[in-house]
């Protein structure tokens, strides 16, 4: 299960593998201790996204859409921290992308994978994602995004409880 402390514990781990010197022009008396952000909204936040992630998925937005999904990709749920796209195309109707993503597993290890991801919209839209796995986050060298990049993230999924938008749950 994804437990508040030992997603932050995981969260702050992440942060440690970055030193001073990635940061452009960090301030700790500007950022604070957990580069300005409120581990535990963002727990909340990231707590809402789990899901099992699966090798193959095709979708669509019709009732009797091709809908299928393959094998799970981790057997156990996951969350995705940071997507980077590497490549893209588009034309009038399909868009093709090429993702590198972080996903925080419910084992509070952190795994890369590769999407491929292609959309079709002509008014009925189809959807398909391939990912393979990469490898588990090790050290600082996995790691293939800013950290300015993965707080900009986390901030942006905390918007909608800053805001009083987002539906909380209280067990």
């Amino acid at each position: 299960m994804f437990k508040e402390k030992k997603m932050i514990k995981a969260m702050k781990w992440l942060f440690s593998l970055y030193s001073i010197d990635d940061f452009d022009g960090y301030d700790e008396e500007a950022y604070g201790e957990d580069f300005g952000l409120c581990l535990p909204e963002v727990v909340l936040a990231l707590r809402n996204n789990a899901q099992i992630v699966h090798e193959y998925e095709v979708d669509g937005s019709i009732e009797f859409a091709f809908k299928y999904k393959g094998k799970e990709l981790f057997g156990q749920r996951a969350i995705k921290i940071c997507s980077e796209m590497e490549v893209g195309a588009s034309s009038n109707q399909t868009d093709v992308s090429y993702h590198t993503e972080l996903w925080l597993l419910e084992d509070m290890s952190f795994a890369i994978t590769h999407c491929i991801e292609m959309s079709h919209d002509d008014g009925i839209v189809y959807e398909s994602r391939y990912r393979t796995f990469v490898q588990k986050v090790k050290g600082r060298e996995d790691l293939f995004f800013a950290p300015e990049k993965l707080i900009d993230t986390l901030e942006e999924l905390c918007v909608p409880i800053w805001e009083s938008e987002a539906t909380i749950y209280e067990l």
